[in-house]
């Protein structure tokens, strides 16, 4: 197999339908001598427990924005998880990489009183044990395009990350004190309620060989717009439903991460910033009454990284719907899923330029993702006892 021997992710043409991600066109190798970050919040169970999932994608998304921040001249490929992150770093950052993910590991457990685990997996490494690492991205607006992963490369990648007897080779450390920046991490939304009656975390694993794997996907496709509509009818958001938190207690997240400065002075400038928003919102002062539209363009609700990562709102009869299919197909071992139901989303957000570069990391809440994807292993380990990737 011949791999690229450069990247240039900016570059490449943007998908422009999620229906057409089984295309191998749009695809690129990644270099083998790239790396992929990785990072998972250990416990993410109990912390959901606790009523503490917006703590979770919280450290997840910070992850991010500290790559981005690290690799602030290049594009770089990114998935949101909800309990974790995968970064796709150039090897000439690894350096400036492992500060930042260190960091932000030591963030976690200073200001959260949480474990962050964070490593870097050489993408060699995945591409000797049989695996491909490809990416190509989607583009959502002209503010955000979403990247993919396919291959399965990526999802072997965490599987190495998180094994007992390989985790410890792929971790990272620093010596002396690690910094980075998480300049343009915002968490300022309250829960978003569902636009019809729930809000739901969905993935899908395809099985078989990628051109079995790519007609089950397009079925598993047809199957949703069929039962749930268009991707704008099913979009988890609404502007309607989008509230700026007017309270400090609920900027603490953000004040922990973006500036480990939780003082009341701190709060209550952020609180004063967030009513100067809502209120050029509602008045459309200096053009920010379409700023919600911009927020809409910007979501990361559907996406795929070598599984179909999807948080969507619908009925109950309508989830019912789905479910059925999906187990139906579940029985006849080509698809293995997760699916998380609630009636809110979180909404946790990375943006560099209001009215331009940002992304808003969407997820259902009280578990989102990190259950769904519980279910989905469990699926996985009766499928194939043997296999190796969605590791938990």
């Amino acid at each position: 197999m011949q791999f690229s021997l450069e990247l240039d992710y900016s570059a490449l043409q943007p998908i422009e339908r999620l229906t057409d991600f089984t295309n191998p066109t749009f695809y690129r190798d990644v270099p083998r001598d790239w790396l992929i970050a990785l990072t998972d919040v250990r416990g993410s169970t109990k912390a959901i427990e606790a009523g503490r999932y917006k703590d979770v994608n919280a450290l997840a998304a910070a992850s991010i924005t500290a790559l981005l921040n690290v690799a602030d001249d290049v594009e770089v490929p990114f998935v949101f998880g909800g309990d974790g992150a995968s970064v796709l770093i150039p090897p000439k950052y690894k350096a400036r990489a492992i500060e930042a993910l260190v960091a932000t590991k030591n963030l976690a457990r200073d200001y959260f009183d949480m474990e962050l685990r964070v490593g870097l997996v050489p993408v060699e490494d995945v591409v000797l044990e049989g695996y491909a690492v490809r990416v190509a991205k989607l583009r959502v607006s002209e503010n955000f395009e979403q990247a993919i992963f396919s291959g399965g490369g990526v999802a072997h990648a965490e599987f190495l990350f998180k094994h007992p007897r390989r985790a410890d080779y792929y971790a990272v450390t620093f010596d002396g004190e690690p910094r980075a920046s998480f300049e343009g991490f915002e968490c300022r939304w309250n829960a978003v309620p569902s636009t019809h009656d729930e809000t739901v975390s969905l993935l899908v694993n395809a099985q078989g060989d990628a051109d079995q794997q790519a007609a089950i996907y397009d079925d598993v496709l047809r199957q949703l717009e069929m039962i749930y509509g268009s991707r704008e009818q099913r979009h988890p958001i609404s502007p309607a439903n989008l509230h700026l938190a007017m309270e400090p207690k609920k900027l603490m997240v953000e004040a922990k991460i973006r500036y480990q400065n939780i003082s009341m002075r701190r709060l209550l400038h952020m609180l004063q910033n967030s009513m100067k928003a809502a209120f050029a919102m509602r008045f459309n002062i200096s053009g920010w009454g379409s700023y919600k539209q911009i927020f809409m363009g910007a979501t990361d609700h559907e996406k795929f990284d070598d599984a179909l990562r999807m948080t969507i709102s619908g009925t109950e009869a309508q989830r019912e719907q789905l479910v059925a299919y999906l187990k139906e197909q579940y029985m006849q071992q080509r698809l293995a899923y997760g699916v998380q139901v609630s009636t809110h989303a979180l909404v946790t957000c990375i943006v560099f330029d209001y009215f331009g570069r940002q992304v808003h990391f969407v997820d259902a809440d009280g578990g989102g993702y990190a259950l769904a994807s519980k279910q989905l292993k469990a699926q996985l380990d009766a499928l194939r006892p043997d296999h190796t990737t969605m590791a938990s």
